[in-house]
This record gives C-alpha cells, structure tokens and sequence, in this order.
C-alpha cells in the first residue's frame, strides 16, 4: 500500500510540474472550447440550443479520452526511453501498483480538467451544467453532479487503460505515433463529440454506435444540459461499464513492466 501511495503522489506531481505538460493538460481543451464556442455557428448544427453548450460536454468527452489514447500511451512510452521501466524492475515494485498509480494520478487530472472546462462554460459563455427539473429541486442537481462524476471518472479509467495497452506494444514515438492516431482519429470525429452522430451517413452511425466516447459524449450531454433522468442516463452508464470490463480484462492480459 505504501509503494501505491508513493507512486501515485509522484506521478501526480510528474503531471504538474512540467509546464508543457500542463498546456496540454488543462490549456489546450479551454483554448478549444473557447474558439469553437466564438463561432458563428449557433443553432445551425441541428443541436437547437446554443453550440457552446452542446459542444461543452462533448470537449470534456474528447479531453478524457486524449489524456489515456495520447498522454498516458507517449508517456509510458518516455518511460521506457529514459530507461525508468528498467529501473522499476529492479525494485519490488509489481506491474499492478504502477497501472492503478497511473491510473489513479490521471483521474485526478481528468476531475481537475473537467471542472476547469464546465466552469469555463458557465461563467464565459453562460453554459448550463445540470439544470433543475423545477425550481428547488435539489435532488435532481444532486443526480446530475453524480452522474457526470460516475460518466467521468469511467470514461477516464476506460482511456487510459487502453493508453496503457497501447504502450505495452509501442516501443517507440515512431510506434506509437500511428498506432494512438489510428485510435484518436475516429473516436473523436465519429465520437458525438463536435456534432450529433444523426448527421453521419448510415454506415458512419452504425460504427459510431460501437464507440465508448459516444455514450460518455452523450452521457455528459444528458447530465449537463437536461433535468436529470436516471432512465436516460442508465444506459450510457451501462455500455461504459461494459467498455470498462472489457479493456480492463485486456489489460490485464497484455500490460507487463518491460522495456
């Protein structure tokens, strides 16, 4: 437990202390946010409500899944480069304590990217996040909160378990490079991320059907802009479950502590 507690405070500290890092943690999704939110854009998506609210949930959606596709799988990646993994073998140090250590400093980051995001809407561009059903409906606002820490915090570990089984084939930025591409491309353009899936050709809505970020897109969407409606929520909840269980079991098979 003390190896986990230290590796995890290191790991937090890691994420922060580089000030590159940090543009790219918590900058670079705000600067997108608020260049697409000052497009004239509107309405004329088809969303029927101002596009800086519908896109908020959907760029808190695309940050998650970039920290695990890209942050964690380059620097797992850097790791190995630098020769740390090497000297992580020689400790006692087992492949478990380090994947959940990871893991653990990154949601932390994904929470931290997400409130700075959602407050960033609110005050900027007057975004709604978690409406009430009816004036006093406290409880209703209380669902909403749960229910994006639940969607987030799934959404994040589902990212950057699959960050993790990226790495685990990737030996170099040369490798990794197509592989998180190939990954990060259609997840994001076919993700409900910018726009609602319904405009895509058939065939595209089919296989957008298919990928987490879409339900964690529309999860969001749900808890953000809508009085909250466990019903509707459920099933986002459910299929990222599911996504968890499954790259949880693949990790499990393919993560090992190697160069």
């Amino acid at each position: 437990m003390n190896s986990f507690i230290e590796l995890f405070k290191a790991n937090l500290k890691m994420i922060f202390r580089e000030k590159e890092g940090f543009y790219w943690t918590i900058l670079m999704p705000a600067f997108i946010y608020v260049a697409l939110s000052v497009l004239p854009i509107g309405k004329s998506m088809g969303t029927g409500m101002e596009y800086s609210n519908y896109v908020l949930p959907g760029i808190i959606a695309m940050t998650i899944m970039q920290g695990g596709i890209y942050g964690l799988a380059y620097w797992m990646v850097d790791l190995k480069l630098r020769g740390i993994i090497k000297r992580l073998m020689a400790t006692p140090i087992k492949p478990w304590q380090l994947a959940t250590s990871l893991i653990s400093a990154r949601l932390v980051t994904v929470l931290a990217q997400t409130v700075i995001l959602t407050l960033l809407g609110v005050f900027a561009f007057d975004a709604g996040f978690a409406p009430y059903s009816y004036p006093g409906d406290y409880t209703g606002f209380a669902g909403n909160i749960f229910s994006t820490l639940i969607l987030v915090l799934l959404g994040g570990a589902i990212f950057l378990l699959l960050g993790l089984i990226i790495s685990s084939f990737a030996k170099s930025y040369d490798t990794a490079a197509p592989i998180t591409s190939a990954i990060g491309l259609p997840l994001t353009l076919l993700g409900n991320v910018f726009y609602p899936i319904e405009s895509l050709p058939h065939s595209l809505q089919v296989f957008a059907k298919l990928l987490p970020i879409t339900y964690l897109s529309d999860g969001l969407r749900q808890a953000y802009l809508y009085p909250f409606d466990f019903n509707k929520l459920s099933f986002d909840i459910l299929i990222l479950t599911v996504w968890l269980i499954v790259i949880l079991l693949v990790t499990v098979k393919v993560f090992k502590l190697k160069e």
